[in-house]
C-alpha cells in the first residue's frame, strides 16, 4: 500500500543518512530494528515494566484518565480532558481506517483486519494524550512524552508491532492532537448536552401568537 511505502521511504532516508548505505531497504531496516528491540533487548527484569507500559496504553486506561481529570480536576483540567478525549477519539478513528486500509500482518501473526498491525493504536493514543496534556501543562512534557515513548517501545518489545507501526501511530497521534489544539476554542465552546437538547427536545407546545383584539 502507498501509505506503508511512504513510511518505508522515510525509514530508508534516515538509515541512509546515518550509514551511507544505499543498498539497505526500508523493509530490512524495519525488521532489523524489530529484531534488535524484540530479541536482543529481552531481559527478565524488563518484561514487567514493558507489560505495564502496554497495559497503560490501553484505550480504556486513556478514557479513564481523561474522565478522572475531567470529573475531579480544576476548570483547566476539565478543559484539558475535553481536548484530550477529542484528540484521542479522532486519532482512533483515523487509526481504525488505516488498519482496515493497509491490513498489515502483526509480527506474531495475522489478526482481524480492524486489528491489524499498521499503525499502532497504543502509540496513537499515547502520543495524542501526551501532546494535549503537554500543551496544557508544559512542565509535564518530559514525563508525558517519556511514558508515551515507553508505551510505543513496549509494543515492539512484546512482539505486537514493527517499528514503522509505532512510528506511524506516534505521527497520527501527534498530528491529530495538534489539529485539536488548533481548534481549541471551537471545541471547548461546543456543549454536547446543549446540542442534544436542541436536536431532540423540540418544544411540544410552542407559544402561539395571540390576537390582541380578542380578550
Amino acid at each position: 500500500m502507498i501509505i506503508k511505502k511512504i513510511f518505508y521511504l522515510v525509514l530508508s532516508f534516515l538509515f541512509w543518512g546515518i550509514c551511507g548505505d544505499p543498498t539497505v531497504t526500508a523493509e530490512s531496516i524495519d525488521q532489523r530494528l524489530f529484531d534488535q528491540i524484540h530479541t536482543r533487548w529481552q531481559r527478565d527484569w524488563l518484561d514487567g515494566p514493558m507489560q505495564f507500559c502496554t497495559d497503560a496504553g490501553e484505550t480504556e486506561m486513556g478514557i479513564a484518565i481523561c474522565a478522572g481529570v475531567g470529573l475531579f480536576g480544576s476548570p483547566k483540567a476539565r478543559q484539558s480532558a475535553k481536548l484530550a478525549l477529542t484528540a484521542d477519539g479522532a486519532s482512533a478513528f483515523i487509526t481504525y481506517g488505516l488498519k482496515n486500509l493497509v491490513n498489515r500482518d502483526r509480527p506474531d501473526g495475522p489478526t482481524e483486519r480492524s486489528n491489524s498491525s499498521f499503525p499502532s493504536g497504543h502509540a496513537t493514543g499515547a502520543f495524542a494524550l501526551a501532546t494535549v496534556f503537554s500543551h496544557q501543562y508544559p512542565k509535564l512534557s518530559i514525563p508525558l512524552y517519556t511514558m508515551a515513548t515507553g508505551i510505543a517501545v513496549s509494543r515492539i518489545y512484546l512482539g505486537r508491532h514493527y517499528p514503522s507501526d509505532v512510528l506511524a501511530g506516534a505521527v497520527v497521534g501527534f498530528g491529530t492532537a495538534k489539529l485539536t489544539l488548533h481548534y481549541k476554542d471551537k471545541i471547548l465552546g461546543f456543549e454536547f448536552d446543549t446540542f442534544l437538547h436542541d436536536l431532540f427536545c423540540k418544544e411540544e407546545n410552542p407559544d402561539l401568537p395571540t390576537d390582541q383584539n380578542n380578550p
